[in-house]
């Protein structure tokens, strides 16, 4: 097996800029960490965010939450998707009268697509402003870093974009995204036996696409999958026809995709423009919905491995579908603003079994396995498991159709989220 070169692992954020505070009140109201990122965790304790009285019960107050997502860098794409998501499903909350009669207040706050950003921003949301949970992000290093801060806090911490692969054991960090491993246990079967097995890999150079193949290559192992090279781009490439060009030399049956953000649409352009596809079957977390006005005519026909699909026919994706389209124009509903969307059912519902604003009683609650939600994809409400605060999913097979249709052609069933403590 070929494999390009390591490069920086991280991605590269802006510099972190002075924070000017947004409040909201909608409706009714194991990546590495830089030197800099670690500094930005420092100083933290429970004496520097202690809670003004009321948090045990629900007090005369709104439920404040901090949201992180990144407006700017390299995930501002699935970071528009998660803001728009968010922005929908805490309207709806809110209408319908917050969490017990309470309004939901969201701060937010642009990432810029950096831990070293997103640490600062984290601190000060416990620290100054002592909200009562962090909620976001898309990055595993941004989430990283959050997920330490909000451990030393103890303030939970809900997590919405698809592809963790382990879980923050005995932390706070409630994983709502499906994981690496219900994504892939699904599809590498089914490519595999429809297309073959000699395989390619390539990725965004940093932590999440690296993991995300390890995961897959557990699972190639055991289908008898060959991987001919492994291949990355650092963050922010535009000129992919090197990395084509080696891809294009193994002659792979199928190509799995780890390039992620802004990125995925220079590289799935370039693909096609220089004959890889549709030769070679494109497949993975490089073909988001979200991405398809860009992409188009490029990944009509091919197959990914889903959580969601706008094909579900569920009362609360019929109503999602309608307000999204409503809101934001008719266009594709991405995957991660699903998760934000009904991310408050959730919230929601730790809660008021803890009948608690109090942080370490909504973890509590979480941790009790008792939380259930409804979704926008399934009939039936959907649990948090106790151990890894992940959520079981149903998983579908999909073919893009024209248009950005995810066209359902096999349904896998529920898939565990296939990380423990």
């Amino acid at each position: 097996m070929e494999t390009s070169k390591p490069r920086n692992p991280g991605p590269q954020g802006p510099a972190a800029e002075p924070l000017s505070r947004r409040q909201v009140i909608a409706g009714a109201g194991k990546g590495a960490l830089g030197v800099a990122a670690l500094s930005a965790l420092g100083g933290l304790g429970m004496p520097a965010i202690a809670r003004a009285a009321g948090n045990h019960g629900y007090g005369k107050r709104s439920y404040k939450i901090g949201y992180l997502g990144p407006d700017t860098g390299p995930f501002s794409p699935e970071g528009g998707s998660l803001k728009r998501g968010t922005e929908l499903g805490l309207e709806v909350i809110n209408k319908a009268g917050g969490i017990a009669g309470h309004p939901i207040q969201m701060l937010k706050q642009d990432t810029a697509s950096s831990a070293v950003k997103a640490a600062t921003i984290a601190k000060k949301y416990l620290q100054r402003d002592k909200v009562d949970m962090l909620f976001g992000t898309i990055a595993f290093d941004e989430e990283n870093v959050v997920n330490k801060l909000a451990t030393s806090a103890k303030v939970p911490f809900v997590t919405l974009e698809a592809g963790p692969w382990v879980p923050w054991c005995g932390g706070p960090t409630v994983i709502l995204g499906e994981t690496s491993q219900q994504l892939l246990e699904p599809l590498i079967p089914f490519m595999s036996k429809k297309f073959g097995k000699k395989w390619a890999l390539v990725g965004s150079d940093f932590g999440f696409p690296r993991e995300y193949f390890k995961v897959a290559k557990k699972i190639m192992a055991k289908e008898g999958v060959q991987v001919l090279t492994e291949q990355y781009g650092p963050l922010g490439t535009t000129d992919w026809s090197s990395v084509i060009g080696k891809l294009k030399a193994v002659e792979p049956d199928v190509i799995l995709g780890g390039v992620v953000g802004g990125d995925s649409i220079a590289f799935v352009k370039a693909a096609a423009s220089l004959g890889l596809i549709p030769k070679a079957q494109l497949t993975g977390v490089t073909l988001q919905a979200e991405f398809y006005p860009a992409m188009g005519h490029a990944i009509d026909g091919l197959y990914s491995s889903v959580r969601y699909t706008e094909e579900l026919q569920t009362p609360e994706n019929e109503q999602l579908k309608k307000l999204y389209k409503a809101k934001y124009g008719n266009v594709p509903v991405p995957l991660v603003a699903t998760t934000a969307y009904y991310s408050f059912n959730f919230i929601k519902a730790a809660i008021e079994q803890a009948k608690s604003f109090d942080p370490e009683a909504v973890i509590a609650a979480f941790r009790s396995g008792k939380v259930k939600a409804q979704t926008v994809v399934s009939d039936q409400p959907l649990s948090v498991d106790a151990a890894s605060l992940a959520v079981n999913y149903p998983m579908y097979i999909c073919q893009i159709k024209p248009g950005g249709v995810w066209s359902i052609v096999d349904k896998a069933g529920v898939v565990p989220p296939g990380i423990s403590c």
